[in-house]
């Protein structure tokens, strides 16, 4: 298997969770105006990127807005990984 990239990773784990392939053709979608992401959906998120990609993402910490599509998604998970 070849290696994918943070984003494609990020993407692939996005995909898995909200059932959906869309997030891999339209980065800018919006993911809640739309109920590609609910709130149970997102904790099952944050849950796989920790055990995944080992980026912690505590409820409390989070804001809604700054994973509002697949595009902030990746931004911040960057943010976090480097911080």
């Amino acid at each position: 298997m070849m290696t994918a990239s943070f984003s494609d990773k990020v993407l692939q784990l996005l995909a898995s969770v909200a059932e959906t392939d869309e997030v891999f053709t339209n980065l800018d979608l919006p993911l809640y105006d739309r109920q590609v992401l609910d709130s149970m959906r997102t904790v099952e998120l944050m849950v796989t990127i920790e055990k995944e990609l080992g980026i912690k993402v505590s409820p409390a910490e989070f804001e809604r807005e700054s994973w509002r599509t697949p595009r902030d998604i990746i931004a911040d998970l960057q943010r976090r990984l480097h911080a």
